[in-house]
């Protein structure tokens, strides 16, 4: 049997070497380039999750850049990379539109609706060290999310109307910090000086304190005695979800020809007392008084059409926050009124779903949270 040459054993050995290099390499960018796409997953994740997290709570305010940022932190610390690191401090930045400028802590926070979240992480290299002169690979995510206007709410909505005959204003007519009937006081065209001149003689008790005159008037001439603000359903168990599951009914729009339900339903104004009790602010009917509140959870907030009567019928013109009013611990607001009472909640903006707070937009509208890049 004749040995190899001693040039052709030198041979063999670097071809071994180098076969093995390169199947090491091989096998090194299956393993450390798919932990790192695995990696790169999980940390675009997080950047999805937390910038939505932080743009719904953006209220055009100081305390809403503090407590978006809180949403972020309460995120980054959650074990990744199947559980054997933690993410590290990322990058939150606010914008007012998605071209920028963006800003860590805005100074003008009128408008500012975007939140920025962004990370680079490292991810440790197993068998790719063998080839490259690195220990560590890095990943990088990055991710969008803003209050996004909408026209068309097909859930969030409670089932009662805000009356106003203003429908090119950016508040519509609707004034901070006033308050509106959700539910209208029992209209009564018997009752003396009751006439287009003098609408409030109208009604058995007076409206909400914020309604103006022309809301009365188009309520007296388009509602009369059968319409008291309701739409949705007459069932008191389905009103009853509406207000404390927000289970809407049919989509709305604006523009839509609201399907308004016949008479009073003061029965529910248990169920109004309900919701404001789920909250754990009872004791502010504010507006700034509220949302500065440590411990409002948002159910004192809902979400309603604003309309405006008239001959052809009742149109949506916008959305708009409302909130509800409290008498304190187990209040009973609502409920310790009579049937020709009104239901008075505040005006404190936009209409955020999820949020609670108003949003940080200024006027009236809708808006839901999404990711945008």
């Amino acid at each position: 049997m004749t040995r190899p040459a001693r040039s052709e054993r030198g041979f063999v050995l670097i071809a071994v070497t180098f076969a093995a290099m390169t199947l090491l390499g091989v096998a090194g960018m299956a393993v450390d380039l798919g932990r790192m796409y695995v990696a790169r997953s999980e940390a675009q994740s997080f950047c999805d999750a937390a910038a939505v997290a932080a743009a719904v709570q953006l209220d055009g305010t100081s305390k809403g850049i503090s407590a978006a940022k809180d949403a972020v932190t309460g995120l980054y610390g959650q074990p990744w990379n199947w559980g054997d690191d933690k993410l590290t401090t990322p990058e939150v930045d606010f914008a007012s539109g998605l071209g920028g400028p963006w800003s860590t802590n805005p100074t003008s926070l009128a408008g500012y609706m975007f939140a920025r979240v962004r990370t680079s992480v490292p991810v440790r290299l197993y068998l790719l060290p063998a080839v490259l002169n690195a220990q560590f690979g890095t990943v990088s995510a990055r991710a969008v999310a803003a209050q996004v206007p909408v026209t068309s709410l097909e859930q969030g909505l409670a089932p009662y109307t805000v009356v106003s005959t203003d429908d090119t204003s950016p508040d519509l007519g609707l004034v901070p910090g006033h308050e509106y009937s959700l539910q209208w006081p029992q209209y009564n065209a018997t009752r003396n000086g009751c006439g287009p001149q003098n609408p409030a003689k109208c009604f058995n008790s007076p409206p909400c304190s914020g309604d103006p005159s022309e809301s009365l008037n188009a309520v007296v001439e388009y509602w009369g005695a059968n319409i008291n603000g309701y739409w949705g359903s007459n069932q008191n168990s389905e009103i009853a979800a509406e207000v404390l599951d927000l289970i809407q009914l049919r989509p709305i729009a604006i523009g839509d020809l609201i399907p308004l339900t016949s008479g009073n339903k003061n029965a529910q104004a248990k169920v109004l007392d309900e919701r404001v009790n789920q909250d754990l602010e009872l004791l502010k009917n504010t507006a700034p008084a509220y949302f500065a509140s440590s411990v409002h959870n948002g159910r004192r907030l809902i979400g309603v059409p604003v309309t405006k009567p008239s001959a052809s019928g009742t149109h949506v013109t916008g959305f708009a926050s409302f909130l509800l009013l409290s008498s304190g611990a187990h209040s009973n607001f609502y409920s310790s009124g009579n049937g020709n009472d009104p239901f008075c909640a505040v005006y404190v903006g936009p209409y955020v779903i999820g949020s609670t707070s108003p949003g940080a937009s200024t006027g009236t509208g809708a808006f839901r949270v999404s990711l945008v890049q």
